[in-house]
Formats: C-alpha cells, structure tokens, sequence
C-alpha cells in the first residue's frame, strides 16, 4: 500500500490522479506556537489551545490532530512518500511527521518540489509532479534519525544543535543548512527582534504603506525560506 504524507490541502487538491495510494495532510503550522511539552498529550494539547486561539479552529482535534495521527497507523508493509518543501514551514512539519512515522516502516521517501521551485510545489504542473515523485529521494534508517532529532532541537530551541547534526547530511540534503540558519535567525535576541520582523521594519520604511497587501508579497518575495502563510506574517506586521 502506497501512503502520501502531504503538506497541505493545496497539494492534495492539485495532486496528480495518475499517483495511487492513500493521502494522510499534514494540517499544522508548527513553526509558529508552542511546540515544547512534557509528553505527547501534553504537545497535543497545547497546540489545540494555540489554535484555537489564533485560528478560532473549534474543530482542531478532529481536523487537524486525527488527520495528522493517521501517520502512526501506517502499516508496516506500506511505501510512504513524505512531499515537503524546503521552506521552513514545510520542514518543521516535516521533522515532526517523521517522528510518527511507525519504526516498523522499511520504506520512505521524501519528495520535493525541485530546484526550479524549492518553496512551491503550486507551481508544479501534474507532469513535473509526477516526476518529482518517480525521482524520489529514498530515506533510510539513518536519514530518518536525522529529522527526528531536528524535530527534538527545534522543540528544545536549540539551532546550534540542529545545525551540527544537519551538518554531516549537507550533501544529501542541502536544503537543511539554510533552513536551520533560517529558524536560527528568527530567534529574538538583544540585538535583534528577529529577522522576519526586522525584515518587515525596512519594508514598511521603504513602501510607507499601513496596507498589508503589498508587504506580505514584499516579504515572501525577500524570504521565501520561511514559508510563512499571511496569518503568520501579519501577527508579525501586527506586533511592529
């Protein structure tokens, strides 16, 4: 049995019909909230709650928690191809699916929107997506690991980790290094706010402008390795 772990619902819509198997999508945002927690219950918990704080999602539990669980149940037998981009966003998520992922499982994949679009698979016809498919970077035990201790540092906040860890994988995953020093560069620190924050001060200085229309799309354009959605980046725009 096939299994596709997808980033969003907009991939699944636009998803090549000529690719069989089941859709598990991934519907979290964990790289915005609280992601720190004592146990699973606890992790679980607590993005309910930021959810539905900043989302008014009432039905997080159902919509999104038992959708992404659905990963834990993949049988042993199975072929799961994991399809993320490179942006940040998409990577958080990423590293926490693979924590998920059952033990049992001999077969993974990773599929990736390519160099020509690293951030979007929207951009992707049905024909590039299916080549991005067949041309899958297989994942062993090793490579899985990996993103599973990615997904541990970034819980702990600790980049530094992150990046020695990535650092040994660079050349089968070169995406990882400028992610991490992404996520690392987003950390407030005496110096700084951040650099999506401070990226949005020179924006709004250089288009004088109070509309958010114009700086969301100057932002994506300056950093798309963050991979920020508008309800993310105007929390930002908001707090400036």
């Amino acid at each position: 049995m096939n299994f596709h772990i997808l980033n969003g619902d907009s991939l699944s819509q636009q998803f090549p019909k000529e690719i069989s198997g089941e859709k598990i999508i991934f519907r979290e945002c964990l790289v915005d909230g609280p992601v720190k927690s004592d146990s699973e219950d606890d992790f679980w918990n607590q993005r309910r709650k930021f959810i539905e704080a900043e989302f008014q999602e009432a039905n997080y539990d159902s919509y999104s928690k038992a959708e992404i669980l659905k990963i834990s149940e993949i049988p042993e037998d199975s072929k799961v191809h994991f399809w993320f981009e490179e942006d940040l966003f998409c990577q958080v998520n990423f590293w926490k699916a693979c924590t998920l992922l059952p033990p049992s499982i001999q077969s993974a994949f990773l599929v990736m929107p390519g160099s020509n679009s690293p951030y979007s698979f929207a951009h992707l016809s049905n024909e590039n997506l299916i080549s991005q498919w067949e041309n899958a970077v297989e994942l062993n035990s090793e490579d899985l690991e990996l993103f599973q201790s990615l997904w541990k540092s970034f819980q702990n906040s600790d980049p530094e980790e992150a990046l020695q860890s990535a650092s040994n994988f660079e050349e089968i995953f070169s995406f990882l290094i400028p992610a991490i020093k992404a996520w690392k560069e987003m950390i407030p620190n005496e110096n700084s706010e951040g650099l999506p924050k401070e990226e949005l001060k020179k924006i709004h200085q250089e288009l004088q402008t109070e509309n958010f229309g114009p700086v969301f799309r100057e932002f994506h354009r300056r950093l798309p390795i963050y991979g920020l959605g508008d309800t993310q980046v105007l929390k930002l725009w908001q707090s400036i």
